[in-house]
Formats: C-alpha cells, structure tokens, sequence
C-alpha cells in the first residue's frame, strides 16, 4: 500500500515497485479490500484532533489526506514516490492539500510542526527504518499532539483467520494481476502481512520513542489495526 521509505538497502526497489504500480493504485485498493477501505480511512480520520495541521505520510495517491482536508483540518500529504505524487495532484482539483516528496524516516520539517500525523497502509513498507519513522512522528508533532496509524493486521479468531488467508492467497493475487497485470509485485503484500509485527510491538515502539496513551484498536474482526498515540 502507500509508503515513503525503507530500508537503504530495499528502500529503491519499494520505490520502483510503487511507481510501477501508481495507475493502478486507486482501483486496485478498491476491489482488494472489498470496498472497504474508505470506511477505514474514514475511522481513522474520526479521530483526528478538530482544526488539527495534518500530516499524512506515505500518502500515496491521498486519500486520507482528502478526507482530513474535505474535514476541514490544513494538510500535509508525504511520500517518496513521485509517480504517486503525481496522481494524488491531478485528483486535487481544488488544490487544498499541499504535496511534498519526501522520506517518513526523514521528514522534511522543523520541530513542533503539526498537530496530527497519520498513515495508512504504509507501516508495512516501513519496517525496517519503523522505529525512525516514529522517532520523526513524535519530533514534529506538537506537545499534546497525536499519531494515527492504520495497516493490514491478521485475524486472531478461528474464521476471520481461514477467510483473511485464503483472499491474501487467492483473491489479492488474481485483482492484482486482473488491475495491474505486469507490474504486480507478486507476493508482496501477502509477505510483508504476514511478516509484519504484531499489535503489542508496534504498541512498544510507539511507547518506546516516547509516546503516550498509546493502544490498537481492530477493525473488521482484525483485518486491519488502528495504532493511536499522544505526545505529552
């Protein structure tokens, strides 16, 4: 999904592979997810501070750029992939978000910057420098702001579990070769959510560079995890 930087030794190919893929990008979410995943975003986006600056990294094509800006807040949307860019700015016919390139892991900003940072879907890519990637959150973040981060989890119940494996081996594969053709990375993004953390570590992180109040919440039986945390 969305994303801004990797590691340095990935960070390129992630890159290469999300402006392979930028065309295709919208309609691909769009079916792989059900439909689902603007009411996702819109849950994400409930619980942004009122009148909040907002940073959105790794914002892809921006949707939840979109909507913090159609909700009335003033809008940052960051990411590496200029492709991405590219498309997120032909969509801004109004022009209310103000688009940048840039990395997560080192962003482009001066201490105390924003009231709010927000992602979603790209933890994932971000796995390797994630730690940096907080780090950053917190340091442009204002005291009492807050950071809102929503990816991909794994089901926990029994059920959820055997449907949620069988789209990631099935179902996500034939959209993405159906939407993107070629330029589908194969198996990436079952891999990297499988690989991914789990809840309670990426809880620890977000504590560990200094957060508070930091919790998860599920949405949709676990598909997806909603991270939340404040700077006191």
């Amino acid at each position: 999904m969305p994303l801004a930087a990797a590691t340095p030794a990935t960070g390129s190919n992630i890159r290469s592979m999300f402006d392979r893929i930028a065309s295709d990008y919208d309609r691909f979410n769009a079916w792989a997810s059900l439909g689902l995943h603007q009411h996702w975003r819109r849950t994400l986006l409930r619980r942004v501070p009122e009148g909040a600056r907002v940073l959105d990294i790794a914002t892809g094509t921006g949707d939840v750029a979109f909507l913090a800006a159609q909700a009335g807040h003033a809008v940052t949307g960051l990411d590496f992939s200029e492709p991405m860019l590219a498309k997120a700015r032909e969509k801004d016919k109004a022009g209310r978000v103000r688009w940048m390139n840039g990395p997560a892991d080192r962003l482009p900003f001066s201490d105390r910057s924003f009231e709010c940072v927000t992602s979603a879907f790209a933890l994932r890519n971000l796995r390797g420098c994630l730690e940096a990637v907080f780090q950053e959150n917190f340091r442009v973040l204002r005291s009492g702001g807050k950071v809102l981060h929503m990816d991909f989890g794994r089901p926990t119940s029994t059920l959820s579990r055997w449907g949620h494996r069988v789209h990631l081996r099935f179902g996500v594969p034939l959209i993405g070769q159906w939407v993107c053709g070629e330029s589908w990375p194969k198996g990436y993004l079952e891999t990297t959510i499988r690989e991914f953390y789990e809840p309670q570590e990426v809880v620890q992180l977000l504590e560990r560079v200094g957060f508070s109040e930091v919790r998860h919440t599920p949405l949709s039986f676990g598909v997806v995890q909603l991270f939340q945390g404040t700077k006191k």
